[in-house]
C-alpha cells in the first residue's frame, strides 16, 4: 500500500521538468522561482547543484544522487540555484510549493 502525504500549509505549483543532456547548467524556471519549497527527484543519473550564482560543473558543486527525492526547504526563489549533470543525461523533476497565506 502506498501512502501519500501533503503538507497543509503548502500550495503547489507548477510541476517543471528538467533534461540535464550537455554542459549548460540549468536552474529552476520563473514559476518554481516564485516557490517557497522545492521537492524534487533525480532519475537516470546523478546532478550536482550550486546555489551561490556560480553554475555548477561535471566535478564541481553538490552531489545528488539518482532515485532519491529531496526537499529544499525555505528557498528563496532565487535565480542563482542550478544545476549540471554528472554523466550522460539526466532528469530532475521539481514541484515548487508555496506556503498558504493566513486569512486571518
Amino acid at each position: 500500500m502506498v501512502q501519500r502525504r501533503a503538507w497543509s500549509t503548502l500550495k503547489p505549483l507548477a510541476l517543471q521538468v528538467v533534461t540535464l543532456a550537455n554542459s549548460t547548467a540549468v536552474g529552476p524556471n520563473s514559476t518554481a522561482r516564485g516557490a517557497d519549497v522545492l521537492h524534487f527527484s533525480v532519475e537516470t543519473n546523478d546532478i550536482r547543484y550550486r546555489s551561490d550564482g556560480t553554475d555548477p560543473a561535471l566535478t564541481t558543486g553538490v552531489l545528488i544522487k539518482k532515485d532519491f527525492d529531496y526537499w529544499m526547504l525555505n528557498y528563496n526563489g532565487t535565480s542563482d540555484l542550478a544545476f549540471q549533470r554528472t554523466t550522460g543525461s539526466a532528469k530532475v523533476s521539481i514541484q515548487p510549493y508555496q506556503y498558504y497565506e493566513s486569512n486571518s
